[in-house]
């Protein structure tokens, strides 16, 4: 099964550097949000619309650490949630999405 996260370009420009991605949302969330290949048009459709600049990260999950799957909103499936910095080695592929 694919594991998704989708940041912006800048983010992962700066995690490719670093070599960790840390956004913003890690540290107000206290976790990453990520997404299965079947849940993403709604991510996209709910907290990216009419963004630009996005990218499409897709995970190896054997190299994820501290990966959760939890209901965050009512009425939809388990999203999985990463406690920590995602490790760019576990970074299979990124490529630009639009909403």
């Amino acid at each position: 099964m694919d594991l998704l996260h989708v940041t912006s370009s800048e983010l992962w420009a700066e995690a490719q550097r670093s070599g960790l991605h840390a956004p913003p949302m890690l540290t107000q969330d206290g976790f990453l949000h990520l997404c299965t290949a079947a849940q993403l048009g709604y991510v996209l459709g709910r907290h990216f619309s009419g963004r630009t600049g996005l990218v499409l990260l897709y995970l190896d999950p054997a190299l994820l650490e501290d990966l959760r799957w939890e209901i965050s909103e009512p009425g939809r499936d388990a999203f999985p949630h990463l406690y920590g910095p995602l490790p760019v080695a576990a970074v299979l592929r990124a490529e630009l999405v639009q909403p």
